[in-house]
């Protein structure tokens, strides 16, 4: 009875994980609209280098997308960016928050964002100085880490 028991346990926890697969294509629609919009509005200059669709459990889907000057950018299902990584370039300002953007101007001067990632409740960034911010909900910087 138990080995009947460990077998049903490990199929339950291992099969949602051979269900989902990984599919890495060139196509860029397959992209959701919305995502597809976002990348030729703010990286009008680069091409889709390829993009990889994860699919996790429960249906939901995750995009990572290179473009070819090497900028990473992670959407979800609904193509709503969660993660921007310009490797050394400077994310572009219209995506960065508001708040984001001042507080870097007032307190470091001449540094700019190069990568950037929205959580459930806080954005964080990452400035070329090796400098990275955490700000909450209400755009309060939370913590700084260098």
């Amino acid at each position: 009875m138990k080995k009947i028991l460990s077998v049903l346990l490990l199929m339950v926890m291992f099969v949602p994980y051979t269900l989902a697969g990984d599919i890495i294509t060139h196509d860029a629609k397959k992209l959701p609209a919305a995502a597809r919009t976002f990348i030729s509005t703010y990286f009008v200059e680069a091409q889709i280098s390829h993009i990889k669709i994860e699919s996790e459990l429960f249906q939901t889907k995750k995009y990572e997308v290179l473009l070819t000057d090497r900028t990473e950018i992670d959407f979800n299902g609904d193509g709503e960016w969660l993660e921007i990584d310009c490797d050394n370039a400077a994310v572009p300002q219209e995506v960065i928050p508001s708040y984001v953007a001042e507080y870097v101007k007032t307190n470091y001067p001449g540094a700019f964002v190069t990568k950037i990632e929205r959580k459930r409740r806080e954005v964080e960034v990452d400035l070329n100085n090796d400098w990275s911010l955490t700000f909450n909900q209400k755009g309060e910087i939370i913590d700084i880490d260098d």
